[in-house]
């Protein structure tokens, strides 16, 4: 089970489950769930691959899928492609983590940092998207 320990409701429960499991005498392994970021930035990550597939799509870019024998395809960005074939092989290269949810603050900014360089080059800015724009989007 996971319970989340900031919640008064599950503390509640978590106190109950753990007097029950010790009333049997069980044997217990308890985890720590660690967070690699937060719903936020999870928003964040999603709003900037948005950005991504904008800026490319604006550039008269299109991707190309190789997966057809003899044939290609091409299609504008969306933002599954941009996380798909430009942000999950940089970090699979990068740190050798293939889940987005594995990854952490630290490395977002590293994997950013290649792209915002790359999109740099070609003179489109892009940045991760702050707190502020978050608000905005979820105010609206």
């Amino acid at each position: 089970m996971l319970y989340n320990l900031q919640n008064t409701d599950e503390i509640k429960k978590f106190d109950e489950r753990c007097v029950w499991l010790k009333s049997k005498g069980k044997t217990v392994d308890l985890i720590e769930k660690k967070n690699t970021r937060t719903t936020n930035q999870n928003s964040a990550l999603h709003l900037l691959f948005g950005i991504m597939t904008n800026q490319l799509n604006e550039m008269g870019l299109e991707f190309h899928y190789f997966g057809l024998k003899g044939q290609v395809l091409t299609t504008r960005y969306t933002p599954f492609i941009c996380k798909e074939h430009l942000w999950r092989p940089i970090q699979m290269t990068m740190f050798g983590i293939k889940s987005t949810t594995k990854i952490n603050t630290q490395e977002i900014n590293e994997i950013v940092d290649v792209l915002a360089k790359w999109f740099g080059e070609k003179g489109v800015i892009i940045e991760f998207p702050s707190k502020e724009t978050l608000e905005k989007i979820i105010n609206k």
